[in-house]
């Protein structure tokens, strides 16, 4: 089955699963729904924008069986969402956390194979391929009950959220903008930004949570967030560039405006303990605004533009 046919079922999962579970972008089971999302439907597609001419047979057969497995794995991830967290959960979800296991060696063999001398552009992809599987093993954690250093269970899910689109989908897509503007340093800057905004983030609210303070939380966010708007006006470029017919030009320019609205919302959140906090600007609305405007917004219209500009061009 191709991708793009794997994807499609996934919506239909995703639907049934959505709702059967989430009444409302505002509901706690919608981190879940953002989850399954990316499980269902954007990982098919992300996994085609980033195969490589000239990649090694073993990584090629790597990224084949993890073809072959994702959708059977995603549909099991699903179950284990609708199930309570604890052990059935984490049965149904560990054939996830194997394919996104699979997918980080494949990034650590692509990243491994040349080193320091493969382009920015295509290393972006291979770290993408790592960060998820930092988020397969927070998604285990989440579907177990388990709690690293106390965490709230929602913030225990949404850092699986964090570093499934964050993580896989923004330095991806940062990457294939690097590789169409090679000349570009703003390119490169927001691409080396978004690498290492990632998992700096996840520090920052691992710092916050131990008690040293949330300026480094603080600094962190923002500074993923400004490198994510750089992506987003990267996008726009490529939209107003007549690069492709029309509908991809109008799919660059969703991307770019849904991630700049996005991550401006992530600025302000980041600020929210160094300055005045907005009052309607919780965890209920960034999930309903910041998660989804990503997830539908830059997520899937990103990965829609890439894949029939990639299309067009072959």
């Amino acid at each position: 089955m191709s991708a793009n046919r794997r994807a499609v079922v996934g919506v239909f999962i995703w639907l049934a699963v959505i709702l059967a579970t989430a009444p409302n972008p505002q509901h706690e089971a919608w981190a879940h729904a953002l989850l399954l999302l990316c499980a269902l439907v954007l990982v098919p597609l992300a996994l085609e924008l980033v195969v490589d001419e000239g990649e090694s047979v073993g990584t090629v057969r790597l990224l084949r069986w993890v073809a072959r497995a994702q959708l059977p794995a995603a549909s099991l991830l699903a179950w284990a969402c609708v199930l309570p967290a604890g052990g059935p959960a984490a049965l149904a979800a560990l054939p996830w956390i194997a394919v996104c296991g699979l997918i980080a060696a494949a990034g650590w063999l692509r990243a491994t194979r040349r080193g320091v001398r493969r382009s920015l552009g295509r290393l972006c992809g291979d770290v993408a391929l790592l960060f998820l599987g930092v988020g397969g093993a927070w998604a285990f954690a989440d579907r177990a009950g388990y709690r690293p250093l106390n965490f709230d269970p929602a913030i225990v899910a949404l850092t699986a959220v964090h570093f499934h689109f964050a993580g896989l989908l923004l330095p991806l897509l940062a990457g294939l903008v690097v590789r169409f503007f090679p000349d570009s340093r703003f390119a490169s800057r927001a691409a080396v930004g978004v690498v290492l905004g990632v998992p700096a983030v996840a520090v920052g609210i691992t710092t916050t949570q131990l008690g040293w303070g949330p300026s480094f939380e603080a600094a962190a966010g923002c500074g993923l967030a400004l490198a994510g708007m750089a992506v987003a006006i990267l996008h726009v470029r490529l939209g107003t560039e007549r690069v492709g017919p029309w509908p991809v030009r109008a799919l660059f320019i969703v991307a770019g405006v849904s991630l700049f609205f996005g991550m401006t919302l992530a600025g302000l959140y980041a600020m929210r303990s160094i300055a005045a906090p907005l009052p309607w600007l919780g965890m209920p609305w960034m999930h309903a605004l910041h998660g989804s405007v990503n997830a539908f917004g830059f997520g899937l219209g990103g990965l829609l533009a890439w894949t029939l500009a990639a299309a067009r061009r072959e």
